[in-house]
Protein backbone atom coordinates (compact mmCIF):
# COMPACT_ATOMS: atom_id res chain seq x y z
CA UNK A 1 0.00 0.00 0.00
CA UNK A 2 1.38 3.33 -1.00
CA UNK A 3 1.68 6.04 1.67
CA UNK A 4 0.45 3.70 4.39
CA UNK A 5 1.77 5.23 7.64
CA UNK A 6 1.41 1.96 9.58
CA UNK A 7 3.43 0.07 6.97
CA UNK A 8 6.09 2.81 6.92
CA UNK A 9 6.43 2.88 10.72
CA UNK A 10 6.52 -0.88 10.98
CA UNK A 11 9.04 -1.40 8.18
CA UNK A 12 11.38 1.21 9.67
CA UNK A 13 11.67 -0.72 12.96
CA UNK A 14 10.97 -4.31 11.85
CA UNK A 15 14.67 -5.19 11.83
CA UNK A 16 14.87 -4.59 15.60
CA UNK A 17 11.75 -6.50 16.62
CA UNK A 18 11.72 -10.03 17.93
CA UNK A 19 8.55 -12.12 17.67
CA UNK A 20 7.05 -10.80 20.92
CA UNK A 21 7.71 -7.15 20.12
CA UNK A 22 6.37 -7.59 16.57
CA UNK A 23 2.97 -8.63 17.88
CA UNK A 24 2.95 -5.97 20.62
CA UNK A 25 3.82 -3.16 18.19
CA UNK A 26 1.23 -4.44 15.71
CA UNK A 27 -1.35 -4.70 18.50
CA UNK A 28 -0.59 -1.15 19.63
CA UNK A 29 -1.14 0.12 16.10
CA UNK A 30 -4.40 -1.84 15.81
CA UNK A 31 -5.61 -0.51 19.15
CA UNK A 32 -4.80 3.07 18.13
CA UNK A 33 -6.76 2.68 14.88
CA UNK A 34 -9.81 1.26 16.61
CA UNK A 35 -12.56 -0.49 14.66
CA UNK A 36 -11.08 -2.44 11.75
CA UNK A 37 -7.56 -1.89 13.07
CA UNK A 38 -6.64 -5.55 13.35
CA UNK A 39 -7.40 -6.27 9.70
CA UNK A 40 -5.78 -3.06 8.52
CA UNK A 41 -2.58 -3.63 10.50
CA UNK A 42 -2.44 -7.26 9.41
CA UNK A 43 -2.58 -6.23 5.75
CA UNK A 44 -0.04 -3.42 6.25
CA UNK A 45 2.53 -5.36 8.27
CA UNK A 46 2.09 -9.00 7.33
CA UNK A 47 1.57 -9.91 11.00
CA UNK A 48 -1.24 -12.44 11.32
CA UNK A 49 -4.56 -11.46 12.85
CA UNK A 50 -4.06 -14.23 15.41
CA UNK A 51 -0.71 -12.74 16.49
CA UNK A 52 -2.28 -9.26 16.76
CA UNK A 53 -5.06 -10.68 18.96
CA UNK A 54 -2.39 -12.30 21.16
CA UNK A 55 -0.59 -8.95 21.33
CA UNK A 56 -3.79 -7.17 22.36
CA UNK A 57 -4.24 -9.70 25.16
CA UNK A 58 -0.66 -9.10 26.29
CA UNK A 59 -1.27 -5.34 26.30
CA UNK A 60 -4.47 -5.80 28.30
CA UNK A 61 -2.87 -8.17 30.84
CA UNK A 62 0.30 -6.09 31.20
CA UNK A 63 0.64 -4.46 34.63
CA UNK A 64 0.60 -0.66 34.59
CA UNK A 65 3.74 -0.37 36.74
CA UNK A 66 5.93 -3.25 35.59
CA UNK A 67 9.32 -4.14 36.91
CA UNK A 68 11.72 -2.75 34.31
CA UNK A 69 13.30 -5.34 32.06
CA UNK A 70 17.07 -5.34 32.14
CA UNK A 71 18.95 -4.73 28.91
CA UNK A 72 22.35 -5.56 30.36
CA UNK A 73 23.28 -8.43 32.60
CA UNK A 74 23.51 -7.57 36.31
CA UNK A 75 26.97 -6.19 37.00
CA UNK A 76 27.56 -5.13 33.42
CA UNK A 77 28.68 -1.64 32.57
CA UNK A 78 31.33 0.65 33.94
CA UNK A 79 32.29 0.23 37.57
CA UNK A 80 32.09 3.17 39.95
CA UNK A 81 35.38 5.03 40.16
CA UNK A 82 35.24 4.77 43.94
CA UNK A 83 35.32 0.97 43.56
CA UNK A 84 38.34 1.11 41.27
CA UNK A 85 40.22 3.45 43.64
CA UNK A 86 39.15 2.75 47.24
CA UNK A 87 41.25 5.64 48.63
CA UNK A 88 39.60 8.22 46.35
CA UNK A 89 36.85 9.20 48.77
CA UNK A 90 39.25 9.76 51.68
CA UNK A 91 41.71 11.60 49.40
CA UNK A 92 38.88 13.98 48.46
CA UNK A 93 37.94 14.42 52.12
CA UNK A 94 34.52 12.82 51.73
CA UNK A 95 33.37 10.90 54.79
CA UNK A 96 31.01 7.98 54.32
CA UNK A 97 28.44 7.39 57.00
Amino acid sequence: MENDPVAERFSSIAWALDERLRRIVAAGEAKAIGRGGISSVSRSTGVSRRAIHAGLKELQDHPQDPTPRRIRRPGAGRKKISEADPSLMSDLGIVRI
